[in-house]
């Protein structure tokens, strides 16, 4: 199988409250809606960020009722932004919580931040050539 025969359309997470998360994605991280839908087990929206993609899940019954539990296994969805300083300001005020300010790494020509979705889910922000 060739590379281009294998494209990462989207990772599926979990999340607690769907338009509250859809909002912070949107709002917060300039996602666009590319669609809505519902199955017997859960409700989800797909959002994208160029090809790339989240759907988020909010199940139904009693799954929809447990505790999220992150574990240890997935760390981090990483963004390439224009300003890591505003994107983490707009997710902030958008429900999100900032886990690691905004730095510059001017050996790295990138400027970093880290923050956390409503449901902990973690972003790290990036942007080039520093934007503080």
């Amino acid at each position: 199988m060739s590379p281009a025969e294998v494209v990462l359309s989207l990772v599926a997470v979990r999340v607690s409250d769907l338009q509250g998360s859809t909002d912070f994605y949107r709002r917060g991280l300039g996602f666009t809606v590319e669609r809505e839908f519902a199955t017997p087990a859960f409700d989800a929206v797909i959002l994208r960020a160029g090809t790339a993609g989240v759907e988020l899940i909010r199940p139904k019954g009693a799954a929809g009722e447990e505790g999220s539990d992150h574990g240890n296994m997935f760390s981090k969805l990483v963004l390439n932004v224009a300003d890591a300083a505003t994107a983490l300001r707009r997710g902030v005020e958008c429900g999100g919580t900032e886990v690691s300010p905004v730095v510059e790494h001017a050996s790295y020509g990138m400027t970093i931040g880290v923050l956390a979705d409503p449901d902990g889910h973690r972003l790290e922000l990036v942007s080039r050539n520093g934007s503080l």
